[in-house]
Parts: C-alpha cells; structure tokens; sequence
C-alpha cells in the first residue's frame, strides 16, 4: 500500500503554531521567573549575576554598544576579581538594568527592568562579562551607573528563524 501524501501547508501551519506556543511559554516561564524571586535566588540558581558595575564601555561591531561588566568591589568577599558560578554563556540573551533593592516592591522592579537594556553576551570571563546591547535608547547612555545586575532572557531567535 503506497503511504499518504502530506499535504505540506497544513504542515507547515501545524508547525509554525506550535512553535509560536512553545515561544510564548518560555517568554511566560522567564517573566514569572523574574517577577516571583529575588536577584540573588536567580543568581544562586545560575540566570543572574548581581552586585556588577560597568568597567569599559566601547563601540563594537554594527555600532553597537558593549559594555563589560564586573564585580562591585565594594560587595564581594576575598577575591573581588572574579564572578560567581553562573549559567551565562557567550550568545545568551540578557537584560542590564539597575539593581533594585532588596526592600524594593513589585512595581519599582518592573520599573527598573523596563529601563534596562537587553543585550547579548559576547564574551564571558572569570572577572568579567562582556554584552552588546541591542536597543540603545537615549536614557540607556547614562542609565547603567552604579550597580547593575544581569539576568538571563528567553532566547527568541531561535523561534524567529
């Protein structure tokens, strides 16, 4: 018995379709991440780093901004150089924003991620974390000062090809 065409529209629709549901739960996942727990749970679970400051801010490839960020020294214990263990890797997509404070509400962190950056990372070292920001907005100039923090997004490019 010869096997059944595949009617490949309807396929590819079935296709696209799940794959914009699969985009849209891990967008979902990643946000109630966000929004239910502290910077310093994600960190011990490996999709932040906290308690970092810019240390050099050059023009890259395209005319995008990267900014390389390290550890605040004036939070670290013994050696100040070096970055917690973290999941980050070069190519993840992540959000720069100011740190909130640990006494901040709900609403001042969204807040605050909303004047973030997102960005990609582009090179990843034991003391330092490089990212080029996608979306350079006029406050992102001098919004990244002081204590930043950095949190690992749903990557969507996957989905987008």
């Amino acid at each position: 018995m010869p096997p059944t065409p595949v009617d490949i529209p309807a396929f590819a629709s079935t296709q696209l379709s799940l794959l914009a549901a699969e985009l849209a739960a891990e967008i979902s996942e990643t946000s109630s991440l966000i929004s239910l727990h502290a910077p310093t749970s994600l960190q011990r679970a490996g999709l932040a780093l906290t308690n970092l400051t810019v240390s050099a801010q050059r023009t890259g490839l395209g005319g995008k901004t990267v900014i390389e960020l390290s550890p605040d020294s004036a939070t670290t214990k013994g050696d100040a150089s070096e970055l917690p263990e973290h999941g980050i890797r070069a190519g993840d997509i992540v959000l720069v924003s100011e740190q909130p404070a640990g006494s901040a509400k709900k609403r001042e962190v969204k807040e605050l991620e909303r004047k973030g950056a997102k960005g990609v990372i582009t090179r990843v070292g034991k003391g330092v974390v490089g990212v080029a920001l996608d979306e350079e907005k006029e406050e992102d100039k001098g919004g990244l000062r002081g204590r930043v923090w950095m949190v690992k997004l749903a990557d969507d490019v996957t989905y987008k090809r």
